[in-house]
């Protein structure tokens, strides 16, 4: 029976569609992929935004014409880290950028004239050999990056499914020659929104690359780096049967690639201290949604951590940690940093980052304690006042690492089921006070009836949100009358 579950998360509501046969078919097209592989922790389930619609019309009975109130504009899925604005600069002109279109590109042509000439050879060679002519991934691969330079993902999609089921038949199911046309066949699928496909392949890649190289090989941490961020970027969108599910893979598979960052390049490397913020952005998405983290209790779904934490060799917890993942990972970062030459700078930021994460746990007096910690370091350097103006002196969104995972949606996009992802801007004036929170929370834009909700839910969302405070001689002051742009999605 179709139903729509409801899932919580930050900022929105987003509504699943779920049927029985969206379910058959992925299972079906795991089982194609990887044979006697079952996947333990892919999600089968096919996601897409529920676009609410609202329309009301009046009519009276003795009016010539209707009247009718503005469609409601469907519900937030993501709010992005905001822009700040100079409030004497005229809003008007940061309007939305224009959706790139690649017939602007001047070597559209050139590229046409490309796709033509590698048709002719695919057909030539098929001619010769056959349909499955090793010969063909070559030309297949070159046209199918092409056709994605032209926009053309669809044609794309065709071709390097055509080139990795060559290459499959010619080296092996789980050979690696697939894996750069895997990679490009993914990033198709995630522009035309098919999420489902995305995250099949994405697992896909994990399975046979570690096959190949084993849990402890070095060339495993950017397919740990590309798996864990996928999951984030899955998250912050919505997408999944079980979004906790995706916080605790994240953190899994961060925890290893910064554990084989550590075991083979030492921990001077400074890839370890991306992964430890990346660490620290997935602890805190797990402290903001407490009410996903039950999921994680199921038996099925312990099972598929366990499996994936065996498969990375990890001894740690399985369930997702929030508070005290995320302040370790920080006071690391502070740790690396205190032991490098010049980096003082460094050292303060890592310092007012751990402030900011206390802050935001209301722990205010460790909090304080760091950021005077911070501006004190900054003040035994040169140019202290500039420095201590740049990380201190300003009001800034925090987590400061809550982009740290790029954002999947750049661009309003169609998904496969027709429906759209489309987003918008808001400009907001606000107060922070001592304690990081907002106040005094006035939106600048115009509030219609079709927006309301948008805006009604955004407010709450920057109310509860919090700010890292401006630093007056060491001191934590109010700050009256900041402008920030928020860009988000629906």
């Amino acid at each position: 029976m179709a139903g729509i579950y409801a899932v919580s998360l930050r900022p929105g509501i987003f509504q699943i569609p779920v049927d029985g046969s969206t379910v058959v078919r992925s299972t079906t097209q795991t089982n194609h992929l990887m044979r006697n592989y079952t996947s333990t922790f892919s999600t089968t389930v096919s996601a897409s935004v529920a676009l609410l619609t609202a329309l009301c019309v009046n009519a009276q009975e003795q009016a010539p014409a209707e009247s009718a109130t503005p469609a409601a504009q469907p519900p937030l899925l993501y709010v992005e880290v905001p822009k700040a604005l100079s409030p004497d600069l005229d809003l008007t002109l940061f309007e939305s950028p224009a959706t790139f279109n690649p017939e602007d590109d001047p070597e559209f042509a050139r590229r046409m004239d490309s796709i033509s000439n590698y048709n002719s050879a695919v057909e030539a060679i098929e001619t010769e050999g056959g349909a499955w002519d090793p010969n063909l991934t070559e030309e297949l691969s070159a046209m199918g990056i092409l056709q994605q330079q032209q926009g053309d993902h669809l044609a794309a999609i065709e071709s390097f499914n055509r080139a990795i089921h060559i290459s499959r038949i010619k080296s092996g199911l789980y050979t690696l020659d697939q894996v750069p046309d895997v990679e490009k066949l993914i990033q198709s699928y995630l522009a035309v929104g098919n999420w489902a496909q995305a995250d099949l392949y994405y697992d896909y890649l994990f399975y046979i690359e570690q096959r190949a190289y084993g849990p402890h090989d070095p060339r495993m941490i950017p397919v740990l780096d590309r798996l864990a961020s996928w999951n984030i970027q899955a998250f912050n969108i919505g997408y999944g049967e079980s979004l906790g599910i995706r916080l605790s893979s994240a953190q899994l598979l961060f925890n290893a690639a910064a554990r084989m960052v550590s075991t083979h390049f030492g921990d001077d490397d400074k890839r370890y201290i991306s992964y430890r913020r990346n660490i620290a952005n997935s602890a805190y998405l797990v402290a903001r949604n407490p009410d996903l983290l039950a999921e994680t209790d199921r038996l099925d779904y312990r099972n598929a951590q366990t499996a994936l934490r065996d498969r990375l060799d990890d001894t740690g917890p399985i369930g997702p940690r929030g508070f005290t993942a995320g302040e370790l990972a920080l006071q690391e970062i502070g740790q690396f940093y205190a032991k490098q030459e010049h980096m003082e700078y460094e050292l303060a930021s890592a310092l007012a980052d751990l402030a900011d994460w206390y802050l935001m746990f209301e722990r205010r007096s460790a909090a304080e304690d760091l950021y005077r910690e911070a501006w004190n370091i900054l003040a035994t350097l040169e140019n202290a006042e500039e420095l201590q103006g740049k990380l201190l002196g300003q009001v800034i969104p925090i987590p400061t690492f809550a982009d740290s995972v790029e954002s999947l949606l750049k661009q309003p996009i169609t998904l496969t089921d027709g429906k759209s992802l489309n987003y918008d801007y808001v400009d907001v004036v606000l107060d922070v006070i001592e304690t990081g929170v907002a106040r005094n929370v006035e939106v600048l834009n115009e509030e219609t009836a079709a927006n309301a909700a948008q805006f009604s839910r955004l407010r709450r969302e920057i109310r509860s949100s919090y700010f890292r405070p401006r630093l007056e001689n060491g001191e934590l002051v109010r700050t009256e009358g900041i402008y920030f742009r928020y860009r988000y999605w629906y």
